[in-house]
């Protein structure tokens, strides 16, 4: 080794071990940031301090305790030692037991502290009002469920379920259900058994809007499903779970209507696949839950549950991985239904247009988020055709809506280049309009200027990558596209506050690397407009590849890789300006021994001096 590439490699290695020894594995230190236990000093400053986008929901600690159970045996000892009593029972203040009616549930609740729930007696049993309407809530529950034909949430030796009365606000969760042990049969080989933590009361600000009766609702027809759930695998698709807890939440509890605030969402981000990660902030997993109400109109709310009967026999993909629900809803649909999940999805995106046709919870249409376009295009009365043709790109099951207006009565023709996974739609004024025999263009005749056209394009694939773009027989006028979301706005899995590849490569967008680079984003990336031009690109072409990396853990493997020298550069800016230097210093040294190396090896001939060194 030459002393460039020794000095070289001292740098890095110097640079690596500083990074290492000042930031502790990127999985410990999430899940220690996740539950309030992260290590004081310049990277909790950075990174704990939890913006006002991860704060404005309650949310359901599932997904959060499932992954820790998951990745247990990857954290560190003291990081195990830390988070130890997360994946046990809680421990509660002066505890009593409340057994409710049919015997199916064990409330547990403290009698003293901030755990302590109301103490309102007007029965006189010396059981608190709250704990007596937790138990007869989940026996209407445990009821409504078994009819429905799911299978009990297990428990050890068929002992009552336990639930347990805490102050959840602190947390911002609703409810969290925790997997306990396996208890495998036959039929449901990854079977697990599961304990759960409900609000102590629901009258914290957080809950605003709905009574505290509401709110238990439905949590417990939420929550329970969980349950339910670890009881056919533990290795489900946590998008699907949270879709599939939050759609029975209306179904059993119709009229508290909560979930149609997680809908806007989605729609509002409509390019991002279906099977997204869980995210308030896209409406992954729990904005999700409107496609269960197609597919159950569609083909009876039995569908639901043959998913989740279907999904118990399956092997996980193996590392602890879970089993990916896409596949499963298309296997289900097609041997079971004689359809596809493609046809579904497309037969649900123009139902995001055409509310009124919503035969299920009609009386509940207008609750649901209208359509969102991607681009409005205005157009001229003129035969011109647009250069270059309006493209987009779709990742699996995702749509995209343009709209067109006009300031002249004309007619108007849209020819559509496409990819075999693509599939088309084009509406004037709610009515959809026939393609053209060749199935790639669309006409309008009478195209005035009080109409609406609306152009709807999808991808009905599993795949990756589709293309269509668009050309018209009128020249837009102008382009309104909707303005790139703020940072507060974006998501998960392949979001993040508007980091999406960050967000999918490390799994969440409170992971602390994520959060440094959206501070470093906000604080200098948008206070100029290079950085928001620079921003606003991102945004437009990052989703499609941010998504394709969180579904593949090699990628997000290598992705974090490739994105440790930019963390360690944003997090410590002196350190990454002394290494350049350094860099910067050896390339230097390098190119002046190059050179000397080269005046020693010029052959010497008349005329030229030689240098004497």
């Amino acid at each position: 080794m030459n002393r460039f590439h020794a000095h070289l490699t001292l740098v890095i290695v110097t640079v690596l071990l500083f990074y290492t020894s000042a930031s502790a594995g990127p999985l410990d230190d999430y899940y220690l940031q996740q539950f309030g236990k992260a290590k004081s000093g310049q990277l909790e400053k950075a990174v704990l301090s939890i913006s006002a986008d991860v704060q404005e929901s309650a949310r359901c600690g599932m997904p959060l305790k499932k992954a820790l159970r998951r990745d247990w045996n990857l954290l560190e000892q003291s990081t195990q030692k830390v988070l130890a009593k997360q994946m046990a029972y809680p421990v509660l203040a002066n505890p009593l037991v409340y057994p409710s009616s049919a015997g199916h549930f064990k409330i547990h609740y403290a009698t003293t502290g901030t755990d302590a729930p109301p103490p309102a007696d007007t029965n006189n049993n010396g059981v608190p009002d709250w704990v007596e309407t937790v138990a007869d809530t989940f026996e209407t529950v445990y009821a409504n469920y078994s009819s429905r034909g799911y299978r009990p949430a297990p428990t050890a030796s068929g002992v009552p379920y336990d639930l347990y009365l805490l102050d959840l606000a602190p947390q911002r969760y609703y409810g969290v259900t925790t997997s306990d042990q396996q208890i495998s049969s036959v039929s449901y080989p990854n079977a697990y058994t599961s304990w759960m933590e409900l609000d102590n009361n629901y009258t914290d600000p957080l809950y605003g809007g709905y009574s505290p009766l509401q709110s238990l609702q439905i949590t417990a027809a939420h929550e329970y499903h969980h349950a339910i759930q670890y009881g056919y695998s533990f290795y489900f698709d946590v998008w699907y779970a949270e879709a599939t807890s939050t759609w029975l939440e209306d179904e059993l509890y119709d009229g508290v209507d909560q979930l149609y605030n997680y809908i806007p969402a989605w729609f509002t981000q409509s390019k991002l696949s279906l099977d997204i990660s869980e995210s308030i902030m896209t409406g992954g997993g729990y904005g999700r839950w409107i496609f269960n109400r197609y597919l159950a109109e569609q083909h009876t709310p039995n569908m639901i549950r043959s998913a989740w009967e279907k999904l118990a026999g399956l092997p996980s993909p193996g590392g602890g991985a879970d089993i990916p629900m896409v596949p499963v809803l298309e296997s289900l649909l097609s041997t079971s239904y004689s359809t596809s999940l493609g046809d579904n999805f497309f037969g649900f995106a123009k139902r995001v247009y055409k509310r009124n046709e919503w035969i299920d919870h009609s009386y509940d249409a207008s609750k649901i988020h209208t359509y969102s376009p991607v681009a409005t295009y205005s157009a001229y009365p003129v035969n011109s055709t647009v250069t270059p043709a309006p493209s987009v790109t779709l990742p699996h099951y995702a749509f995209a809506y343009y709209d067109f207006t006009t300031s002249a009565a004309t007619s108007l023709k849209i020819s559509i280049n496409k990819t075999s996974g693509i599939q088309t739609a084009l509406f004037k004024n709610g009515s959809e309009i026939t393609a053209e025999t060749s199935g790639d263009s669309y006409v309008v005749s009478s195209f005035r200027p009080t109409d609406k056209v609306v152009l709807l394009i999808a991808n009905t694939t599993s795949t990756d990558g589709h293309t269509a773009n668009f050309s018209t027989d009128v020249m837009p006028a102008t382009v309104t596209e909707p303005t790139p979301p703020p940072p507060t706005t974006s998501t998960s899995g392949g979001g993040g506050g508007g980091c999406f590849i960050a967000t999918a490569a490390y799994g969440s967008y409170l992971h602390p690397q994520v959060q440094l680079l959206r501070d470093f984003r906000d604080e200098h990336l948008l206070t100029n407009a290079p950085g928001r031009a620079f921003v606003a690109l991102y945004y437009r072409c990052s989703p499609p590849l941010a998504d394709f990396i969180a579904r593949h853990p090699f990628l997000r493997g290598m992705t974090r890789l490739f994105l440790t020298p930019l963390v360690a550069a944003v997090a410590h800016p002196l350190i990454a300006t002394a290494t350049l230097l350094l860099l910067a210093a050896a390339l230097l040294r390098r190119s002046k021994a190059a050179h000397l190396h080269a005046h020693r090896h010029t052959p010497h001939h008349p005329g030229f001096k030689r240098e004497t060194l």
